[in-house]
């Protein structure tokens, strides 16, 4: 079982080692890997402190100065925190061994010393004196370190695999300790007024600040953003737009009542005055066109007037209606008080309060909204402008050096420098960050520690009591070793107690 626990964990190791992070091979420094051990050295990390224990963002020398109008204080250096820890490796595990194994020799090796001073006074001696309290004291010893040894190893197994009650508490228990110690967790550790100052304390703002600042993580993180867009958008199926589009969309606009929306949104623009643009327009290139096809008039009067009235009557009305129309198109372009854009601004009004009641016009218009909604070229072209928006987003994500990516390093980059310079938004921030933290520790703290008891639950019973053993089982050697050593010395308090008592 020692053994396929063992490949077991050197299993997950190597399932360790072969997870990366890697940014773009194209960017300055190359990709961002986790060491792999015993391959290079690590890269040198700042000197270990409380800020740099508590870091969660890696600092990163590029062998650059700091760019203008970026904090190059100590205080912004201490702030940069230490790189993500590497998940514990077989040689970690392998030297936690060769420690328990060492401590366990050195404790087994005091029972057998205080074994055989014991022997050796009862055949060497006769155990009178002196030798008699080197007996006393290695018989009490043998008693204490056998006491220990039994109390220690009944956590984790079976003293000499005897089924003795009360022992293997570790692969017994294992479940009930597990929820002790998440309930324990929960009640003690994720409360508000515990996580909070810490959080407050960290100084998330400023470190995140610092560590955005390097260019290269600016590009790590536009990448990031990038892939992370780009799977979604490749997760998305057009035909569960389609069917989205038709059977969830246009059901619903169709059953809902339009005209008042419409009603309100054209009282809005009427209010603002934002239609104004539009009749300028409209009205611009009237007057252009009519200007630019003259011969309209004329053919509107020659095919109204009598066959008998004289051409040069019909060409001077022609000319003075001509005169008049654009004359009048221009007036209605050139003023906004013109009488006719009032008129339109009533009528458009007028048409709003009549759509936000039940009249006629607004059960008109619903109609043909709803036919308009049912036609099958709506769902057709929702479908062309997702796709539409779909390759605009995409060309902006893969255009590394386009205006989309300029613009977000740029954000990022002002961002960074506000969170490093600007001391009391960094507060508000930590502030924010700080009680949102609280509230979701106390809010979900029996959620977040149940982790701790459904993963023990999910050890095999044996496997649970090596991997703990493993890592505290050295400490608990020192019980052994202190009780042969205590009970030696009340070996020879009790020895010499019994030499005072009258025969």
């Amino acid at each position: 079982m020692r053994g396929t626990s063992a490949r077991t964990r050197e299993e997950r190791t190597a399932g360790w080692k072969n997870i990366r992070m890697t940014a773009p091979s194209d960017r300055p420094g190359g990709a961002e890997a986790l060491p792999e051990r015993p391959s290079s050295p690590p890269a040198p990390r700042a000197p270990a402190g409380p800020a740099n224990a508590r870091a969660g963002f890696a600092p990163q020398d590029h062998g650059q100065d700091p760019p203008a109008g970026r904090p190059t204080t100590g205080a912004a250096r201490r702030a940069e925190p230490a790189g993500p820890s590497a998940p514990p490796d077989a040689g970690d595990e392998a030297e936690r061994a060769a420690g328990l194994r060492r401590m366990r020799i050195i404790a087994t090796g005091l029972l057998v010393l205080a074994a055989l001073v014991f022997v050796s006074m009862h055949v060497f001696t006769d155990v009178h004196g002196f030798w008699g309290f080197v007996a006393a004291g290695a018989e009490a010893a043998m008693v204490g370190a056998i006491a220990d040894w039994f109390a220690v190893t009944a956590l984790f197994r079976h003293p000499l695999g005897l089924p003795i009650p009360h022992t293997a508490i570790i692969p017994r228990k294992k479940d009930v300790l597990g929820e002790s110690l998440s309930t324990f967790v929960a009640l003690n550790f994720l409360k508000a007024s515990t996580v909070a100052p810490k959080i407050r304390s960290a100084r998330v703002t400023q470190r995140a600040g610092q560590w955005l600042l390097a260019p290269d993580h600016q590009d790590l993180l536009v990448a990031r953003a990038g892939q992370g867009l780009e799977y979604v958008l490749g997760r998305v199926d057009d035909g569960a737009i389609e069917a989205l589009t038709r059977n969830v969309l246009i059901p619903k606009l169709v059953a809902t009542h339009k005209t008042p929306v419409l009603a309100r949104l054209i009282a809005e623009i009427v209010e603002d005055g934002a239609h104004h643009r539009l009749v300028d327009l409209i009205v611009a290139e009237a007057h252009v066109w009519l200007e630019a096809n003259p011969h309209v008039i004329d053919e509107i009067v020659a095919q109204r007037s009598p066959e008998w009235m004289p051409r040069f009557v019909n060409d001077t009305l022609s000319n003075r209606l001509r005169r008049e129309v654009l004359g009048w198109v221009a007036a209605v372009r050139d003023s906004r008080e013109h009488k006719a854009r009032q008129a339109l601004d009533r009528w458009l009004l007028e048409l709003s309060g009549a759509l936000a009641q039940d009249t006629s016009i607004a059960r008109r218009t619903e109609g043909v909204l709803d036919d308009l909604l049912r036609e099958e070229g709506v769902v057709h072209s929702v479908l062309d402008i997702w796709g539409s928006l779909k390759r605009l987003l995409r060309s902006a994500v893969l255009e590394d050096g386009g205006e989309v990516h300029a613009r977000i390093r740029s954000l990022l980059d002002d961002v960074a420098v506000r969170m490093t310079s600007d001391e009391a938004f960094a507060d508000r921030l930590n502030d924010q960050l700080a009680t949102a933290a609280g509230d979701l520790a106390e809010s979900f703290g029996a959620e977040i520690a149940s982790v701790i008891s459904d993963t023990i639950a999910s050890w095999d019973a044996r496997e649970a009591a090596e991997k703990i053993e493993l890592y505290v089982g050295k400490d608990l050697q020192y019980i052994r070793i202190n009780g042969t050593v205590i009970g030696a010395l009340v070996g020879i308090v009790i020895h010499a107690f019994t030499l005072l008592l009258p025969a």
